[in-house]
């Protein structure tokens, strides 16, 4: 490989791997980081990336003062994580562990640089006669680096000059990337677009009429003379040019790319999944996108050290006064007398070690613990409810979103006779699906799936001449609105139309939404085709029902209901759909496998491998709209007469748990009043679906914390508030741990993706997430910017995760320790997010009560700290009045409440 060519793609591994905004797919932000533990993992992306590896100090003060996290946590974690031979640290002071708990108690606010001068100077904080103040003052500082170096040559140039060079080179960067991967909204393309970046970047400016910068005088001749330049050739001069060493070339490289880590991952994701691509996939290089940059800093750096007056920076002068002020208010705090230097330098030791991203990981631990413990607790006290019992009256199988978390509780309580079931929301049909209204096909599957199989939408009648009517009036708007001529035109003898929507829609959404749609639902009949063959087909309805186990009293009518929203104005819509489907709509996917499994082939298939489905029972695809709380129903004309009275009642049974639902998913939102009646949840939670000037649509998987494997049974009647995933499993039919294995690669890494994005962006909105939704705008239908031009913002903005609590995934699993540890072993990617702890691992015993969590690389019994829980008949008295999160209750539809709901 060509060395160039082995730098960048080293480099690669650091950037975003997220697509573009259609195929919105959540994912472990620190992807390239799993390998190491998480702890190291943090702390080294904040080195990396400037950013912050967890919330800070003060915050988790305040989940202190509240009660959050408690003293009790604090206790535990410092016994796990601080080792004590039972000696003071220092003549008469604490012992390491009860240091840390006081330390963990005692916020200590260290004003920095002339803050702290100053408060030396002109308060009394600091007794300057005391000698411990003294001592602490003159004890010898620590070794250690005294910085990070420079490493881009532009970094020297600002420590140098104190110009930043990048203000020159990146605004043009952003525009040519941009005009590059462009999907159609620009009208004119990018010339020699498809030669590369590099290409249409040469022939942009090699000629005499390019409108340049100042600072790239004389670029159009450079270009000239190397018309036969490679990217990689350009890359290496640049190199040489800006006299980078051998040794320092992948670190040099590395930080150009992450100087523009969101468009560079944009190219990259364009040159690796082109198939992603909204409308069309340009030839994107990575090495083109690095060769273009680092020619642009070697004509910037050139003009910043000839053309600019240098103004040194002035230097930071890192003293000692923080560490021993901070030192001395412990001292204080903790009343431990210095007598002499040995023990001000033992004591400053001390403190060193327990510094702030030391107490942040243990706050975080102790965070975390009080989740994990209110969980787990509830899981333990819940196991002595009655299981349902006889034939249910039909089967739904959901998505194992944490959303239908509610839906299947509500449908549950209001009809005692459903069984729900969870699984990944693709339903085992990955497919490249194109729509009778898409442009082209798109995969819906697991990102880390390639699909080969086709599924397409076909109208039943060939000829549909009011949809073609319309697709040509709208490509002539299109194309007409970006042309000099026509534009103009139409803005005027559309501005009147266009002005009474936006009123419309401003002050009554709801109204002008269903008079824009009101002829929506008036489209054709459509069937799938679909290229997958019987033995395909039939492995994949057999795999969902072997591994949920609804096969096992198969009710006649089967409900497979895939999920997605769809909201206004909301450049994040698929962040908010189906991660199991890509970021897509999982309506097609229920579609598909209620197909396949109504198919008599597949079923006489199935019959001989063991898994019968009855003659009698009929399945049928849905599509749960998660943002306005909204079903629809595939294929209804297909339905046989017999059941289409079950079919009605069970619609009507699962239309009123998505009221309640949205009830109770709308006590979040602050707009809504606490004592919102039920019968306006719908009308409340479509509100803010199509208002055009709501920013917080749906809050999607802000809630997630757990993940849940295995029957439903052991969590039916459990008040989980919207933040487990639930994936069914069927313990009694895995014999030899291949359903368990295949479910729990697929589920850990999928939520853990989920949970970590939403973690990074609550830790970090700004260097994680994409920041505040306010500033954006969406450009090339790729991704959103801050403004005009900016980075391509990566992560998901704050009106997304704003409630989020960031711990780590809860994965507790229906199996033993030994079965568990047996699967670890043999599966390396969930060996390592488990091992590293980029999630909590959890053994929850089929046959007993027992529950053992993963620690220090082995399960550990555990033991619950609570055991009464409150015990209600509906959700509704749970949540009632309530906006943040809540723990664990038993919800016994039709039985006697023995005790009033208490406080959680």
């Amino acid at each position: 490989m060509n060395p160039v060519a082995e730098l960048v793609d080293r480099a690669a591994t650091l950037l975003p791997e997220q697509g573009p905004l259609q195929a919105f797919v959540h994912h472990n932000t620190l992807h390239a980081f799993e390998h190491l533990p998480f702890a190291d993992a943090v702390a080294r992306a904040a080195e990396v990336f400037g950013t912050q590896p967890y919330l800070s100090e003060a915050t988790f003060h305040g989940f202190l003062a509240d009660g959050r996290i408690t003293p009790a946590d604090i206790a535990a974690v410092v016994a796990a994580e601080v080792p004590d031979d039972g000696e003071p640290v220092v003549p008469g002071g604490p012992t390491a562990r009860r240091f840390h708990e006081l330390r963990l108690g005692a916020l200590v606010e260290v004003p920095r640089g002339a803050a702290l001068r100053w408060l030396l100077d002109e308060t009394d904080a600091v007794d300057v006669t005391d000698p411990r103040w003294a001592r602490l003052l003159t004890a010898e500082p620590p070794t250690g680096a005294a910085g990070t170096p420079a490493v881009r040559p532009r970094d020297r140039v600002l420590t140098e000059t104190g110009i930043d060079a990048d203000l020159l080179t990146h605004p043009l960067l952003i525009r040519l990337t941009a005009a590059f991967l462009d999907q159609g909204v620009a009208y004119w393309p990018m010339p020699d677009r498809e030669h590369g970046l590099f290409a249409a970047f040469r022939s942009l400016y090699a000629g005499p009429g390019a409108v340049l910068d100042p600072f790239l005088r004389g670029l159009p001749a450079f270009l000239r003379d190397r018309s036969d330049w490679t990217a990689e050739h350009a890359v290496e001069w640049a190199l040489d040019e800006l006299d980078v060493a051998w040794s320092d070339r992948e670190a040099v490289v590395t930080a150009t790319l992450l100087s523009l880590r969101g468009w560079a991952g944009m190219v990259r994701q364009f040159e690796h999944r082109p198939d992603r691509a909204p409308v069309d996939p340009h030839p994107a290089r990575l090495v083109d996108f690095l060769a273009v940059q680092l020619v642009l800093d070697v004509f910037a750096l050139r003009y910043v050290r000839a053309d600019v007056e240098p103004e040194p920076l002035a230097q930071h002068h890192h003293g000692t006064l923080e560490r021993a002020y901070e030192a001395y208010v412990l001292a204080r705090r903790m009343d431990v007398d210095l007598p002499d230097h040995a023990h001000a330098a033992t004591w400053l030791a001390v403190v060193d070690r327990c510094d702030d991203l030391e107490r942040r990981r243990l706050l975080h631990l102790a965070y975390e613990r009080r989740h994990r413990v209110g969980v787990l607790d509830g899981l333990i006290a819940h196991q002595n409810v009655v299981e349902p019992t006889g034939k249910p009256a039909f089967q739904a199988v959901f998505c194992l979103d944490e959303r239908e978390e509610s839906v299947r509780r509500h449908l549950e309580e209001s009809c005692p006779e459903v069984e729900t079931f969870g699984f990944a929301g693709f339903f085992g049909v990955a497919m490249n699906y194109q729509g009778l209204d898409d442009v082209r096909a798109r995969p819906l599957c697991p990102v880390v799936v390639t699909p080969t199989h086709h599924v397409t939408e076909r109208a039943v009648d060939d000829v549909v001449p009011g949809r073609r009517l319309r697709a040509g009036w709208t490509n002539l708007l299109s194309v007409g609105s970006r042309t000099l001529a026509r534009g103009g035109l139409l803005s005027i003898a559309m501005g009147a139309a266009g002005l009474a929507s936006l009123v419309g829609r401003c002050l009554f959404p709801r109204a002008a939404h269903r008079w824009e749609h009101r002829s929506g639902h008036g489209g054709p009949k459509t069937r799938l085709e679909t290229d997958f063959s019987v033995p395909e087909m039939a492995d994949i309805v057999g795999t969902v029902a072997r591994t949920a186990g609804f096969h096992r009293d198969q009710s006649p009518l089967v409900l497979i209901i895939g999920h997605g929203s769809s909201s206004m104005n909301n450049p994040h819509e698929s962040a908010h759909d189906c991660g199991a489907t890509g970021g897509g709509r999982g309506g097609p996917n229920a579609r598909a496998f209620a197909m396949m499994a109504n198919d008599p082939r597949v079923r006489e298939v199935l019959a001989e491998r063991g898994i019968p489905i009855p003659d009698g029972t009929w399945f049928v695809g849905g599509y749960h709209n998660t943002c306005d709380d909204t079903m629809r129903y595939y294929d209804e004309d297909l339905v046989p007469e017999s059941h289409g009275e079950p079919l009605r009642q069970a619609k009507d049974s699962i239309a009123h748990a998505c009221v309640l639902a949205a009830h109770e998913r709308c006590r979040r939102f602050e707009s809504t009043p606490t004592d919102l009646a039920l019968e306006d949840a719908l009308a409340h939670a479509e509100e803010h679906a199509v208002d055009l000037g709501q920013p917080r649509p749906e809050y999607g998987h802000a809630t997630n914390a757990v993940a849940i494997v295995g029957r439903r049974a052991r969590t039916r009647g459990l008040y989980l508030d919207r933040r487990a995933f639930l994936a069914s499993y069927d313990v009694a039919g895995d014999n030899d741990d291949a359903l368990l294995t295949a479910l729990l690669g697929a589920v850990g890494p999928v939520c853990a993706g989920i949970n970590l994005e939403y973690y990074f962006s609550f830790v970090d909105p700004a260097g994680y997430g994409c920041g505040t939704k306010l500033p954006h705008n969406i450009t090339g239908l790729l991704g959103v910017m801050d403004g005009h031009a900016s980075d391509l913002r990566t992560g998901l903005p704050w009106q997304m995760v704003e409630i989020h609590e960031p711990v780590r995934l809860l994965l507790v699993v229906e199996a033993a320790p030994d079965r568990l540890n047996a699967i670890l072993n043999g599966h390396a990617v969930l060996n390592r997010l488990v091992g590293n702890g980029w999630i909590q691992f959890v053994s929850w015993c089929p046959d007993t009560n027992a529950v053992h969590v993963f620690q220090d690389g082995s399960f550990q019994p555990y033991a619950p700290e609570r055991t009464e829980f409150p015990v209600v008949t509906r959700s509704a008295q749970v949540y009632a009045g309530e906006r943040d999160h809540l723990g664990c209750a038993h919800v016994l539809t039709g039985a006697e409440v023995p005790v009033p709901v208490a406080a959680r």
